[in-house]
């Protein structure tokens, strides 16, 4: 009983860290595409403003080189829109919803569960104890007692079948999803 307890406290505590993770990696998905957003209205702007000389600087080849300039600057905001903008963080974002909506919720559902059959199990425990002759009561909570028993059994497998299948699943859409980028980079 003392191995199943600790168990469930460990993938309690599994699922936390995985949530406070995909909460946290949700944060930075979002400071660094507000970061990008604003670097691309500032590259806009700049590259307006030097136009903007550009159109009324006297001198021609001053203000060829200006407007080359604005040019440059409309084409890395353009660029930098298409490489920072579209890049995937929203399928970070998809996968970490994903990894919360498939795993995370039903596993701590699961848990719940399994808290609710273990108080069940240790009434129905304490209940037949205090039982003392051997009427069809006291073979009626043996059975409940069992059925509680078996419960809890297969929601700790249960758990382990979705904890493994979860790691291995959450551990392959990252890799892919982190390592495709760079990847792209390197080329």
């Amino acid at each position: 009983m003392a191995t199943m307890e600790q168990r469930g406290r460990s993938l309690q505590a599994a699922l936390q860290f995985m949530e406070r993770n995909g909460r946290a990696l949700e944060e930075l998905v979002a400071r660094m595409l507000k970061a990008r957003e604003e670097q691309e209205t500032f590259l806009g702007a700049f590259a307006k403003s030097l136009e903007d000389i550009a159109a009324q600087e006297e001198c021609t080849p001053l203000a060829q080189v200006l407007e080359s300039l604005g040019d440059c600057g409309q084409k890395l905001a353009s660029e930098s829109h298409d490489i920072m903008m579209l890049r995937p963080e929203t399928e970070i974002l998809q996968v970490v919803t994903q990894i919360q909506d498939w795993a995370i919720v039903p596993m701590k559902r699961l848990l719940e569960d399994r808290e609710k059959a273990i108080k069940i199990e240790a009434k129905l425990q304490k209940e037949y104890d205090e039982m003392r002759r051997g009427s069809s009561a006291r073979e009626k909570k043996l059975r409940m007692l069992s059925d509680q028993k078996r419960r809890v059994e297969n929601v700790n497998a249960l758990l382990e079948t979705h904890m493994e299948s979860f790691d291995r699943y959450r551990i392959q859409k990252m890799k892919v999803r982190l390592v495709s980028p760079l990847s792209y980079r390197s080329r």
